[in-house]
């Protein structure tokens, strides 16, 4: 699963897997089938694992405090100098033609749930008033999908923690809060909040 975070599908060689594996080609074909099977698996695994941490995260009693500790945590992930790599995250479309259409069908789907997960929390955030009345769900999810991709894109590019998590407290200034209400009844935009960040 490293090789494939760290370097992704198209710039993985099967003499790179059978090294990570302690395993010779042949062994390799006998066991997973060929680079594109063990692709697949290797992916499935990390998104089980990603699916725990985004569970976890998002099952947390505040939406907006879920979301901010996904965003943070992903930050903290993709720029561990020891941590598996960010390809899986990153991955572009598969388009050569030596994959199957099941396997590019299997990663779109993969990286559209990142964003179904993600709407699902945010629907039920709006239902429970967590929202301000009349957020786009689907709007929402998508701007934080794009973002967690973004910092993954960035991470893999060189950036700094301390800059990313200065782009998650921008992301996190975005949320759309329901509008606060005096004792009368009144409605009262909530007060603006200011995050001291470091340069």
């Amino acid at each position: 699963m490293s090789v494939f975070a760290a370097k992704g599908y198209e710039s993985t060689s099967l003499a790179e897997l059978e090294r990570a594996m302690g395993m010779n080609r042949v062994s390799v074909y006998a066991t997973f089938g060929n680079k594109e099977a063990l692709f697949v698996k290797a992916m499935t695994r990390y998104t089980e694992v990603g699916s725990r941490r985004f569970l976890e995260h998002l099952g947390m009693e505040s939406a907006r405090e879920g979301f901010e500790a996904l965003l943070r945590d992903s930050v903290a992930m993709f720029t561990d100098p020891n941590g598996h790599g960010v390809c899986f995250v990153t991955q572009a479309p598969l388009t050569g033609g030596d994959v199957s259409e099941g396997t590019k069908r299997f990663v779109a789907d993969r990286r559209d749930g990142i964003e179904l997960m993600l709407g699902s929390r945010l629907q039920q955030a709006l239902d429970d008033g967590e929202l301000a009345a009349g957020a786009s769900v689907q709007d929402l999810a998508r701007f934080f999908t794009v973002t967690m991709l973004g910092l993954a894109l960035q991470a893999q590019h060189g950036a700094t923690q301390a800059e990313l998590m200065r782009v998650v407290d921008v992301a996190m200034a975005s949320w759309p809060a329901p509008e606060a209400r005096h004792k009368g009844g009144a409605a009262q935009a909530p007060a603006a909040t200011a995050r001291s960040g470091g340069s």
